[in-house]
């Protein structure tokens, strides 16, 4: 085979694996995609001038396509920390999420693990307060995230309603700060 031939079969071999990437993309929603809600609650250690870490708060909603068990989620979180020092100051952590999430439904057992990657959107809202000044940090971020849920089992107040409790361990490197958290998970949905 030429070499003008081989890098013509290379071609039409990675456009192909490239379409039939794009047509393997998790549905986000529809004919037996499942949705989660999930309520979140710990700690984010980071990597700042000023903060060193604070409780954090967070909402999620996750698909999953239950063929090939990669789906989306979609996340907001925040947090408050006091800084002190020599001018102290406090602040603000808000941050969204966006990220393809692939999770696993061992046979017989309720363990359902996950690993997930995407981008988010941080704000840090920084309050000196002698002398009072205001401003704010804006950037992105890249993270990566593992954890397991575990289903409780089905519940007759909304029928096929699971209610699911979990463990989430998430890494992040982004403009402003890198940070590491640790947080327990609450949820539901179908």
């Amino acid at each position: 085979m030429s070499g003008m031939a081989s890098a013509q079969v290379l071609g039409s071999t990675l456009f192909g694996a490239l379409l039939l990437a794009a047509c393997a993309a998790p549905r986000p929603y529809g004919e037996g995609v499942g949705l989660h809600t999930l309520f979140s609650g710990g700690y984010r250690a980071v990597t700042h001038d000023d903060f060193d870490g604070h409780a954090v708060y967070g909402l999620e909603l996750v698909t999953r396509e239950p063929e090939s068990g990669w789906g989306y989620e979609l996340g907001a979180s925040y947090g408050t920390e006091d800084a002190g020092g020599a001018r102290a100051h406090s602040a603000e952590f808000e941050q969204f999420s966006f990220g393809l999430r692939r999770s696993w439904q061992p046979e017989g057992s309720s363990a359902r693990p996950y690993l997930a990657f995407g981008g988010a959107r941080e704000v840090i809202e920084q309050r000196l307060h002698a002398p009072r000044a205001e401003f704010d940090e804006r950037g992105g971020a890249a993270y990566v995230r593992g954890g397991v849920l575990w289903d409780l089992g089905r519940y007759a107040f909304d029928r096929g309603t699971e209610v699911v409790v979990g463990v989430d361990v998430r890494g992040q490197a982004g403009d402003d700060q890198d940070s590491v958290q640790l947080a327990l998970v609450l949820g539901f949905g179908r």
